[in-house]
């Protein structure tokens, strides 16, 4: 069956150097996402069209929310909480990553309420990152590890299964999960993704249909629980990084995407490299889960 083709439109011109980690915050109404290289923190309102950014002194490469209310950060080799905007990040646990190496990558809050976090290699060229998870209690732990760039994950509804991409593999990996700890009880196989493009961050939707952004491809793609290509949502840049499901009934879809790297001819052809897009998928996501820890 040929894949449903669907467009982006520009939700907010942001030109960020390389956004990532949209994340739908139910108690503000606004996107939260992240430009890692720009080191900038986020904040969207799609009923204003306003997008408030806070400049950080390190690179900020993934944001999760808490049930207390205070936000998750990963910052480079570092995790951090933020109380408040314009305040600044408070260090957690004392856990460093190894900086000459790697740095922290996308990351997201599991269903039992840790904060789960990979790392990729500065170069992506040998496989010494690992993926962690902190805790409620702030201690931390290592999930995978020989990962070269550890990217998008998310969980099935059931609690069974984890997705997660290795973008240098080019495919999701899925894992076993123990359903009332997320204690990862082996490997299920992958889900191929083919090219153009190697697959980025992903989420999954509430058919249980898991959509990945694809950077270099200038595509987010859907693909069904058996593995099959039914939708594609076909934007005006190629570097498409990170995508959420938000909105007041979580069926919008905000994509983020990345200017890094693009010479000026490339950017010519691709003036909105960098911008925050939305769609309408035709389908709806889930809440994001929230850390349970105190911070």
């Amino acid at each position: 069956m040929t894949p449903l083709l669907l467009a982006a439109e520009v939700a907010c011109p942001a030109q960020a150097i390389l956004g990532e980690g949209p994340l739908w915050d139910e108690r503000a109404n606004r996107l939260r996402w992240v430009d890692i290289v720009g080191q900038r923190l986020h904040e969207y309102d799609p009923v204003t069209g306003i997008d408030c950014s806070e400049l950080l002194s390190q690179p900020v490469t993934a944001v999760a929310l808490s049930k207390q209310g205070p936000l998750l950060l990963a910052l480079g080799d570092r995790l951090a909480s933020l109380a408040a905007a314009g305040e600044a990040p408070c260090e957690l646990n004392g856990f460093r990553a190894d900086a000459a190496r790697v740095r922290f990558n996308d990351g997201k809050v599991d269903p039992w309420g840790g904060f789960q976090v990979g790392t990729m290699h500065h170069a992506g060229t040998e496989p010494v990152g690992h993926l962690y998870r902190l805790a409620p209690d702030l201690s931390m732990e290592v999930r995978l590890s020989g990962v070269t760039c550890s990217n998008g994950l998310d969980w099935s509804e059931d609690r069974t299964t984890f997705f997660h991409v290795d973008s240098v593999l080019s495919r999701v990996d899925l894992y076993s999960t123990e359903v009332e700890t997320g204690s990862m009880t082996g490997p299920l196989g992958s889900l191929a993704v083919a090219g153009p493009g190697i697959p980025d961050g992903l989420c999954l939707d509430s058919d249980g249909c898991v959509w990945v952004a694809m950077w270099g491809g200038g595509e987010v793609r859907r693909l069904t629980p058996d593995g099959r290509l039914d939708r594609i949502v076909r934007l005006p840049v190629s570097q498409v990084t990170s995508l959420a499901f938000g909105g007041e009934d979580r069926d919008e879809l905000f994509i983020t995407t990345a200017r890094d790297g693009l010479d000026e001819g490339r950017l010519e052809q691709e003036p909105h490299a960098g911008d925050l897009f939305w769609c309408r998928p035709g389908t709806s996501g889930r809440a994001a889960n929230r850390f349970g820890g105190e911070l």
